[in-house]
């Protein structure tokens, strides 16, 4: 029978969700204390909020001897509350980010991957508070300092959503207990060589008995970071459709802003194309270089941004594996095997048999006075250097280059122009 504490926690949570009528909800569930609650409180509210549908998924990292049995667990305790399942065992590679960061790398892609509008976590008002001092004591700035979100976008079309924020961990805590909530116990989340289990079992201890009311001091303070946060990435937005093109920023543009505009906008450069967030040092340095440099390079995380004719382009460490033509030729007739490799026609459509691969540098271009080599064209063209290993070409059945993608086509093909959209933003004109 719900208790009169339970009844306050669930109109006290209610009153603060947003319209979530026809909308489908994915709970993160780990089998701990936290989401468990938030599960079952999703579930007792799921008639009140008129939900679509309510699941939950469970990311098996496979650190720990029970993961096996969490996994179960998990599983055992959304049936029993009538609520659909998934899980997803996940390999960890903790060589570059260390257990806990790579952890959740691999977690919020599996968050990424459901098919919801929100994607529901557990973190409460304490994750807060340890999130901020971690940052502080890492030398964390606004973006830092202002800790996890309520909601964010996690896809274009799922927000992740922390709809526990409000509440400690004591009152949740209570709620499991006023409920005979079961939970798993995972014994990590005591090991003092974390430094977030070292604030959360030494140091913040200490602080409450001397300063009491500390955390509802430092959430409201929170609170304030969010919100300056929310208006300078607003600032950095209109910024950034200042100096966006398609596949970068325009440098001469990018440098007409202050030096701290200046590097919030490679901030989002970054973040915008996946490239992996800069440290604060490394941003400085990055913009010193792109306010004198002509071409180059700068190394990033998860890619470069390479600058080359005055634009400032992302390559993320994938970027290799963008063209389905260049791993290897894609053969067939000239017009079903374009469709395959993303291509398409402009024009007319040859006939016959042939193939799509990326250009080599001893490539030639039958023209109207000869031949042109394909490498020398792209470079004329203004081609990125970075770009034109990958650029697309149309070979006839004798591996003839007779078309080089959205640039010119042999004779032979009369109208007939070979069109790669993705290719499209790196020339000039898209700049």
């Amino acid at each position: 029978m719900p208790t009169q504490n339970t009844d306050q926690f669930l109109q006290r949570f209610a009153a603060q969700v947003p319209d979530l009528r026809g909308k489908r909800i994915c709970v993160g569930l780990s089998g701990g204390a936290d989401s468990v609650v938030l599960l079952h409180v999703l579930a007792a509210l799921r008639d009140t909020f008129g939900l679509a549908d309510l699941s939950a998924v469970h990311v098996h990292h496979g650190l720990n001897a029970a993961a096996d049995d969490w996994q179960q667990f998990c599983r055992d305790y959304a049936q029993r509350l009538g609520v659909g399942f998934s899980a997803a065992r996940v390999q960890v590679d903790a060589r570059k980010l260390g257990v806990e960061a790579a952890a959740r790398t691999a977690r919020y892609a599996v968050f990424a991957e459901q098919n919801a509008d929100f994607v529901a976590l557990a973190h409460h008002r304490d994750d807060q508070i340890e999130t901020f001092f971690l940052a502080a004591l890492r030398g964390g700035g606004l973006r830092a300092l202002s800790a996890m979100p309520e909601q964010r976008a996690l896809t274009e079309k799922t927000v992740l959503w922390r709809p526990l924020l409000a509440f400690s961990r004591a009152e949740i805590e209570q709620y499991a207990r006023d409920n005979a909530l079961v939970f798993v116990h995972d014994d990590s989340n005591e090991n003092p060589a974390f430094l977030r289990n070292w604030l959360r079992g030494r140091w913040l201890p200490d602080l409450a008995a001397r300063l009491p009311h500390y955390a509802e001091h430092l959430h409201s303070s929170i609170a304030l970071l969010q919100e300056e946060r929310a208006l300078l990435e607003e600032v950095a937005a209109q910024d950034w459709q200042a100096v966006r093109c398609a596949q970068g920023l325009h440098q001469a543009r990018w440098q007409a802003f202050s030096p701290a505009r200046q590097r919030q906008l490679l901030h989002m450069f970054a973040r915008q194309y996946g490239l992996g967030a800069p440290t604060a040092g490394s941003l400085h340095l990055w913009a010193d270089w792109l306010r004198q440099a002509e071409r180059g390079e700068w190394r990033l995380p998860r890619g470069r941004a390479v600058l080359s004719y005055g634009v400032l382009f992302a390559v993320p460490q994938d970027f290799a594996l963008s063209w389905p033509w260049a791993a290897q030729p894609v053969q067939g007739s000239l017009h079903l095997a374009a469709q395959q490799a993303g291509l398409a026609w402009q024009g007319g459509v040859p006939q016959g048999a042939g193939c799509f691969r990326a250009a080599r540098r001893d490539d030639e271009l039958p023209t109207n006075i000869g031949h042109k080599n394909v490498f020398r064209l792209l470079q004329e063209k203004r081609v990125p250097a970075f770009v034109r290993p990958f650029w697309a070409v149309a070979c006839d059945e004798n591996g003839r280059c007779i078309a080089v993608a959205n640039l010119r086509s042999a004779p032979e093909l009369g109208q007939a122009r070979l069109i790669a959209p993705d290719l499209l933003p790196y020339l000039p004109q898209a700049a």
